[in-house]
């Protein structure tokens, strides 16, 4: 079985237009067979966009598993001055990022492939948001989460979603042994919002 955090580039093509609005803020994302919430936004990314909008405008914005781009394209779009990085360990999602990077012409994000942070440079972000692959499992997960802290600035936040089905409370438990402070921002339709401040 496929899943969305592998690659699998036999996989047949079933391209289709999603069309993300948000507070004045209207994006056209093209999704694929192989990556995840392929069919339909997924609505823990919007739960966690609308945490999000209610926080500082961030400067430097990193979008962690970002599957064909709903966070950091959305923020990119919202924050025009801010500079928006996105990494997914599936090739095709990043392909995809691409394509909706252009297709929506946002001029201030990147998007490259990658499963952990370790291109990147440490203390570079303000903000980084997480919709964990929960499919992929916390040994996979559980890391992206504790190791955002080394690539967050001082005072920096990292905001993540999780069901409460999926493990949110267990989750909530591991980053309190991390950051400095961790807030349970929002409970909507089963979906736990959190934001860890380094």
């Amino acid at each position: 079985m496929s899943h969305y955090f592998d690659n699998n580039p036999d996989l047949n093509h079933m391209i289709k237009t999603l069309n993300l609005s948000l507070e004045g803020i209207n994006l056209s994302l093209l999704s694929d067979r192989g990556v995840f919430s392929n069919k339909e936004i997924d609505e823990g990314s919007i739960v966690l966009l609308k945490s999000v909008l209610k926080e500082k405008s961030p400067e430097n914005i990193l979008d962690v598993g970002c599957g064909y781009g709903t966070l950091g394209l959305y923020l990119a779009a919202r924050y025009k001055d801010a500079k928006v990085t996105l990494f997914d360990v599936n090739e095709r999602a990043v392909a995809l990022t691409k394509e909706n990077i252009t297709k929506n012409n946002i001029t201030n994000a990147h998007v490259y492939v990658a499963d952990n942070y370790q291109a990147l440079n440490k203390h570079s972000f303000d903000l980084i948001v997480i919709n964990p692959p929960i499919r992929a499992g916390k040994k996979v997960y559980y890391p992206l989460l504790s190791e955002a802290k080394d690539y967050l600035t001082d005072g920096g936040i990292l905001m993540f979603v999780i069901r409460k089905s999926h493990g949110a409370k267990s989750a909530e438990k591991f980053v309190k042994e991390i950051y400095s402070k961790v807030e349970e921002l929002k409970k909507d339709a089963g979906f736990y919002v959190y934001k860890a401040t380094k």
